[in-house]
């Protein structure tokens, strides 16, 4: 085998190409991969002109001969360099120092540990691919023999474990159902019938290339109180750098039971700003199931946003998963019904959410009432759910649609995969999605036609929900007035079991 490298160079502002000074690489650009362990050492010092954090890219190119079986590997490790103005180099440390050795000649290039690696990770990804098959027949079998075609069992009971087997779709064309996933015929009969006031809802079709009109600080500024209006009462949540606050909000002498999202000192400048652009998001929208910007304090580092609340509201997704609360089925599609009131409202004005989670919705546990919020500080306080996949931005990799994982496309089909997940949350109380698949294997795993499979206390009819938000095809998805619309005429219908 021969290995090539790359060393990629600084990308972007000025300023970072003046910070750093042409990498130092004490190994030839192609050689034979040695059979014994060797070191190869690649410095990339600092100019000392100016301060930068500069993303750096290491790429190994491992290509095997030609005529063999074996598959060409490139391996790529990224890493962020900081530079300081006045600082040339970075302090010294003995115990990581490489020496040269004998990699300074032109056979020498690259150390056996490279290919150790390749091969583990081409072994691991075969074996998980296996037992992701293997296992997910088995708990498609076993559902099979133990779910009856109703099941209405309370969706708080024991024994959920969260567990996210996936199920592969056959998603060929002319394929025929498998029967453990829906396609839309499925719902079609039931959204699809005459319903008098709701005919507007079956008009409705996806909408693509959502524009913001308006800068979303402007919503924000138009908010703007004097920070003693604004009285923080007791921490609710807490995260690196954020913090949600129990409060009050005091206008016109009478006080307004509010959160309080803030950051502490410690947040940068732009974390600061993304609290803002993010927090002003809903601002503005009036509805029974949205929780919208109310007042907003921007006068110092650390900004303060209210909105408006009750005082025993919760976070859903703490609602779901600390153990005390014990939501029926009918409780649950109840959440699911508000949740995409909101939904369709907000498409309905021609604005998308994004990141309809559990951990962006509120809940009152005394009568399940229901608010979809922004997502300002969700990166912050749930840092399990959003993961960045080395471009530097924290995204929900697991509730994101196909399309929008590969070609970074967002629309209200978009929003609907996103609430088929928050679905699947809701019947798992509160489970981590795809908990089994590596994010930088998220696209390929939804690609390949993987979907999360029926946990075991959820009704057929609810899974069947999820199912037709997960297809592969955008335009093939309900929109969410109809899903709005099957959704509240399933809660009816338990209604009649109780």
């Amino acid at each position: 085998m021969e290995l090539d490298y790359d060393v990629v160079g600084v990308q972007g502002l000025n300023a970072e190409a003046v910070a750093l000074l042409r990498p130092r690489v004490n190994v030839s650009a192609k050689g034979e991969v040695p059979v014994t362990l060797q070191i190869f050492r690649i410095r990339i010092p600092c100019s000392g002109l100016v301060s930068a954090e500069i993303p750096m890219a290491l790429r190994l190119n491992v290509s095997a001969p030609p005529g063999t079986r074996y598959n060409d590997t490139t391996l790529i490790l990224r890493r962020n360099k900081i530079c300081l103005k006045g600082v040339e180099a970075p302090p010294s440390n003995d115990s990581i120092r490489l020496e040269a050795g004998p990699l300074m000649n032109g056979t020498g290039a690259f150390y056996i540990a490279a290919i150790c690696a390749c091969a583990l990770i081409l072994v691991i990804g075969s074996v998980t691919s296996a037992l992701y098959i293997r296992n997910s027949k088995a708990r498609v079998q076993e559902s099979q023999k133990t779910l009856p075609c109703c099941s209405y069992s309370a969706a708080g009971t024991g024994g959920l474990t969260g567990s996210s087997v996936l199920v592969r779709v056959d998603h060929r064309p002319g394929s025929a159902n498998s029967g453990s996933y829906a396609t839309i015929a499925d719902l079609e009969p039931l959204y699809a019938r005459p319903c008098g006031s709701r005919a507007s809802y079956y008009a409705a079709s996806h909408v693509t290339n959502v524009s913001q009109t308006t800068d979303p600080c402007d919503k924000a500024r138009a908010m703007a109180i004097p920070r003693s209006a604004l009285y923080c009462r007791s921490l609710v949540q807490e995260g690196t750098f954020g913090r949600v606050y129990k409060g009050t909000l005091n206008v016109a002498g009478r006080d307004q039971e509010v959160i309080i999202k803030t950051v502490t000192e410690v947040a940068s400048a732009y974390q600061a700003s993304l609290l803002v652009v993010e927090g002003s998001q809903l601002a503005g929208l009036v509805h029974g199931n949205i929780a919208s910007l109310v007042a907003a304090c921007l006068d110092s580092p650390c900004p303060l946003l209210a909105y408006s609340s009750s005082s025993n509201e919760l976070n859903l997704k703490t609602y779901l998963t600390d153990g005390v609360h014990h939501p029926v089925t009918r409780d649950l599609v109840n959440v699911s019904v508000q949740v995409a009131r909101a939904g369709a409202f907000l498409h309905g004005r021609g604005l998308l959410h994004r990141d309809i989670a559990a951990r962006n919705c509120l809940i009152e546990p005394s009568n399940l009432r229901v608010r979809l919020a922004d997502a300002a500080l969700a990166r912050d306080l749930f840092p399990q759910d959003y993961h960045c996949l080395g471009d530097n931005e924290n995204r929900p990799i697991r509730w994101m649609a196909v399309e929008s994982l590969q070609h970074n496309q967002y629309s209200t089909a978009t929003d609907v995969w996103s609430f088929g997940v928050f679905l699947w949350e809701l019947v798992t109380m509160g489970g981590q999605p795809y908990v089994e698949v590596d994010p930088f294997e998220m696209m390929a795993c939804l690609r390949d036609g993987y979907r999360l499979v029926q946990p075991r206390p959820c009704p057929d009819e609810l899974f069947a929900v999820m199912a037709v938000c997960w297809l592969g095809i955008a335009r093939d998805r309900p929109t969410m007035p109809q899903l709005l619309a099957y959704l509240q005429e399933f809660h009816d219908a338990l209604g009649g079991f109780i």
